[in-house]
């Protein structure tokens, strides 16, 4: 029996808008190694997400001459990685999509940058991602029986833009209980064990 269908790492929940996805501990895809992944969209056709905890050396004001925000910009996926989306606490911005409990994807990137240029702690409020995550039709529901990923409960903000990003996959893997904390522990490269 291989180790993949021994070992509890088993999701107890279907992908959903919403909820996030924590990669298995053995994955090794660079773009998915200990990666969490909050769905924006999910239906039976694809889904849509972003990576939440990859973040890379460029600054949001690095991209763009009129933007101030020092704001790291993240690795939100393979597919289009020329093109930025973003997350935000802000709630009335046209356009946005609820994705959670005071959390919103997209819309005014205008109205965004100005309530994020108003706030003490913008990193707080505004997340900002080069790329996506995607799948076809059936792709992630086979990833998620085949135990690539475990999926859990909704995002919520404190998850998101409070816990270090370094730290995101673990603290999150170990709230979902006891039986999870070896894989919390694992190492990245087995040969460190």
């Amino acid at each position: 029996m291989k180790f993949q269908q021994q070992h509890i790492f088993k999701s107890k929940l279907d992908p959903k808008k919403g909820c996030m996805l924590l990669a298995d501990p053995l994955l090794d895809e660079a773009f998915f190694q200990r990666a969490v992944v909050l769905l924006i969209d999910h239906s039976v056709e694809e889904s849509f997400g972003l990576v939440l905890n990859h973040v890379t050396d460029v600054k949001l004001s690095e991209l763009f001459e009129d933007i101030d925000l020092d704001l790291a910009v993240f690795n939100g996926g393979p597919v289009s990685p020329q093109q930025l989306f973003y997350l935000h606490r802000f709630s009335q911005i046209e356009g946005s999509l609820k994705v959670g409990k005071d959390l919103y994807f997209g819309g005014n990137w205008r109205q965004v940058i100005e309530r994020a240029n108003k706030m003490n702690k913008p990193h707080l409020y505004l997340r900002v991602f080069a790329g996506y995550s995607g799948w076809g039709a059936q792709q992630l529901e086979n990833e998620v029986s085949e135990r690539a990923w475990l999926c859990i409960s909704q995002a919520e903000n404190d998850s998101i833009f409070k816990i270090k990003v370094e730290d995101l996959w673990k603290r999150l893997l170990l709230n979902q209980g006891p039986e999870f904390k070896i894989f919390a522990h694992f190492p990245l490269q087995v040969s460190d064990n």
